[in-house]
């Protein structure tokens, strides 16, 4: 496994770790942010950290005409499209049953690989994502709490719509670096957002120093930084690789959660997070052989 395998498996691990944590503090954000307007603002302060860094890094890359749509379509499906239909899908059914669903992202990945790019997929990575979910759901407590039909299909489309997004972006790192295409789809991301912000109001007079932490963080750890490197560790692994490690993600909110809030972890819990663990290591060293 070369240096650069190594590092994206390191960042892999870094993103799903601020992303894990992110779900405690979108919980407490959202005191203040509807969920759209949360999303706007944490992905505006991104687009604008990304911008200063690629000055700082003196990386100035025009964006050839012919390759607008795919950043668009990047940006829609990875950000906009995304956290719209999976913060409306949280709101009509459980976090457990939504991460059951996201865990299907792998699979997702692969259909669309498969039929659009025409790409096979090797028996240990299938195996490998397989044994993920059903770790996931063990995870979760190994129980499925029901909610609305919509809620399901919204989660569903979120799912479909990043690994959508993952497929688009990699074809871009072929002429642009992992900044220049983060900062585009922060950007365009945001654009995206505008109209629905008609419809939120934010409750300026509730935020206070618990709130503007929880929120910087998942502005400028897990939107600005996360989203760069993890847009790194796609550029230099497979798309199969860096899907399945997002199922690394209830594992690390559950461990935070246990940390944090001193909620108590069942062993079926612990043991759904080793088999998560085993298959992400699995499907990791096949796609790398």
């Amino acid at each position: 496994m070369g240096n650069k395998k190594i590092i994206s498996i390191v960042f892999l691990s870094m993103t799903v770790i601020a992303w894990g944590i992110s779900f405690l503090s979108i919980k407490i954000s959202l005191t203040v942010f509807p969920p759209v307007s949360l999303a706007f603002y944490r992905f505006l302060i991104a687009g604008v950290i990304q911008f200063v860094l690629m000055k700082k890094l003196g990386i100035n890359e025009k964006i050839d005409k012919k390759d607008f749509p795919l950043l668009i379509v990047a940006g829609l499906t990875g950000i906009t499209i995304y956290y719209i239909f999976e913060n409306n899908g949280l709101m009509r059914i459980s976090a457990n049953d939504a991460s059951i669903i996201v865990a299907m992202l792998p699979v997702f990945t692969a259909i669309i690989e498969k039929f659009i790019l025409k790409k096979k997929m090797n028996t240990i990575t299938l195996l490998g994502i397989i044994l993920s979910i059903f770790g996931v759901f063990l995870v979760i407590g190994a129980k499925l709490e029901g909610g609305s039909i919509i809620g399901y299909i919204l989660m569903f489309l979120s799912a479909i719509s990043f690994a959508i997004y993952l497929i688009v972006t990699k074809p871009l790192f072929q002429k642009y670096s992992d900044i220049t295409i983060a900062f585009y789809q922060s950007v365009i991301g945001c654009i995206g957002f505008i109209p629905f912000l008609f419809f939120e109001d934010v409750k300026w007079e509730l935020l206070n120093l618990n709130i503007l932490t929880n929120f910087l963080f998942l502005a400028i750890i897990c939107s600005a930084l996360a989203n760069f490197i993890y847009l790194y560790a796609l550029n230099n692994t497979s798309v199969s690789v860096s899907a399945i490690f997002l199922n690394l993600v209830p594992v690390v909110t559950f461990i935070s959660s246990y940390i944090i809030y001193d909620e108590k972890l069942s062993g079926i819990q612990l043991f759904g997070a080793l088999i998560v663990i085993a298959s992400v290591t699995m499907v990791t060293n096949s796609e790398s052989s």
